[in-house]
């Protein structure tokens, strides 16, 4: 059975686990404790095995994305894929640095509070890497704790929608908040898991469009892009809870 399980108090990001006919994918473990928490969820909710998961997605290369990658596939066969943009590429190489983020004071400290939230436990602060940090000093920073076969990269070929691999879900690129930035589709369900073009921490549960990005003109694009191909009824942001919103939940997002 094909089901979007988002995993309870997962660190400062949301971490989801996906079921589907061709066995499990996670999406965006940012911590040690985010990677425990899916292993344990796999296992005692689920009644499925880590040897299940084919896949592990990141929405875009940040640290409190990525984090907890390198633990989660220690509890995985060796089979198991990391998936990234095309893009990450050239960071892990070194021919690029990360780029620069925009709107630290009215878009980060926001969006930090409110993913405080899912912080429980001490391990939810543990990471495995310095990868990922948009910082000055580290946006250079390229070493994460598993080896490069265990990667592939999406898209490259100007492509802005396409197969994932597992199942029928879709890449939808989605830059903005950064420009390796993808969001994943699923066209039966209608499920869009959206990383961090989407935030969802308000009382009156409607989502709003990320305020802290790199490109805001190109991550505005994107939403449009998102409103135009898709209908989801269910949206999976970044950080936050998960938008439900009738016929299309995208209708419900705050863009100001």
């Amino acid at each position: 059975m094909r089901e979007v399980h988002p995993i309870p108090f997962s660190g400062f990001c949301r971490t989801y686990v996906v079921t589907g006919r061709e066995g499990l994918m996670a999406v965006d473990v940012g911590s040690v404790g985010a990677a425990r928490d899916a292993v344990s969820y796999i296992r005692n909710v689920l009644g499925r095995s880590p040897d299940a998961l084919k896949l592990i997605v990141a929405t875009h290369f940040h640290i409190d994305h990525i984090g907890g990658i390198g633990a989660l596939l220690r509890a995985c066969p060796e089979t198991t894929t990391v998936l990234y943009h095309h893009r990450v590429g050239a960071y892990l190489t070194g021919e690029r640095r990360l780029p620069a983020m925009r709107n630290w004071r009215s878009g980060l400290f926001p969006a930090f509070i409110g993913s405080c939230r899912g912080v429980r436990k001490l391990d939810h602060l543990c990471l495995e890497t310095l990868a990922g940090i948009p910082l000055p000093v580290l946006r250079g920073w390229t070493g994460l704790p598993y080896a490069a076969s265990r990667i592939r990269f999406l898209g490259g070929r100007n492509d802005i929608r396409y197969p994932l691999g597992f199942d029928d879900w879709e890449v939808v690129e989605t830059p903005g908040h950064t420009e390796d930035s993808v969001s994943l589709y699923h066209g039966g369900s209608r499920e869009l898991i959206c990383g961090d073009v989407i935030l969802n921490f308000a009382p009156d549960g409607r989502g709003r469009l990320n305020r802290f990005y790199e490109n805001e003109g190109m991550l505005r694009r994107s939403f449009r892009l998102l409103s135009e191909t898709t209908a989801p009824v269910r949206i999976y942001p970044g950080h936050g809870n998960v938008i439900a919103g009738g016929a299309n939940a995208l209708l419900t997002v705050v863009q100001s």
